[in-house]
């Protein structure tokens, strides 16, 4: 029964370096885990195959899995909320010291972008977004009606120079990132009061387009 403990270290150390190389799932991979291994010891427990009480004495190396399991359960789920408390911190406070962020938040008069923001092809597709019905000013910022995802190809397409590249092979569109590899994430996250729009581009790189995009690509036309 030594193995138990074993099995439940070696787990964990699967689990953190899962949670260490994909940073931007931490919270869904440490909660996913912390609920396998909770609902997973009590029901091995539950149909006998880790047995606590032995026929004369507690049967000590399954108590300890047993403790082990539950706390590291424990541990996990309160790692993941303080990681996601921290992380969510970071970003609003990055976002209540950028420049641009206080530039936009003082204008009472309606959304003013901010310079680096503030392009000839940006006007022309935001105000064309207005009137498709994609998105509409609150007070001085901008409210996006569609998914995130969305939100990021636009961007990307304004001022990365993304574009939807067709291939004959899978008959689909990929999502092909541009010459220009700087992303102002920042300021279009206080503009749309939204948060890891970089992130949501990155993750897209190099793979289909997100559904609907042809919405989107004929605000370009």
């Amino acid at each position: 029964m030594l193995k138990v403990p074993l099995l439940i270290i070696c787990a964990l150390v699967v689990v953190l370096v899962a949670a260490t190389i994909f940073k931007q799932h931490q919270r869904k991979i440490l909660w996913s885990a912390a609920i396998l291994l909770f609902v997973g010891t009590l029901l091995l427990v539950g149909i006998g195959i880790i047995d606590p009480v032995g026929e004369t004495h507690p049967n000590l190396p399954a108590l300890t899995g047993i403790i082990m399991a539950l706390v590291s359960a424990a541990a996990m789920a309160c790692t993941a909320e303080k990681l996601y408390a921290r992380n969510k911190g970071k970003q609003e406070e990055q976002l209540a010291q950028s420049p641009f962020y206080k530039r936009i938040s003082t204008k009472a008069e309606g959304v003013v972008l901010p310079e680096r923001l503030d392009t000839e092809l940006a006007r022309k597709v935001f105000a064309r977004a207005i009137d498709a019905g994609f998105m509409e000013e609150n007070g001085a910022h901008y409210k996006w009606k569609l998914s995130k995802a969305l939100l990021a190809y636009m961007c990307g397409r304004i001022y990365c120079g993304d574009r939807p590249t067709y291939t004959n092979i899978e008959d689909r569109y990929y999502w092909t990132f541009g010459s220009s590899g700087f992303f102002p994430d920042a300021e279009l996250s206080a503009l749309f009061e939204q948060s890891e729009l970089g992130q949501s581009r990155q993750n897209r790189k190099d793979l289909t387009v997100p559904q609907k995009s042809h919405k989107i690509d004929k605000l370009f036309e």
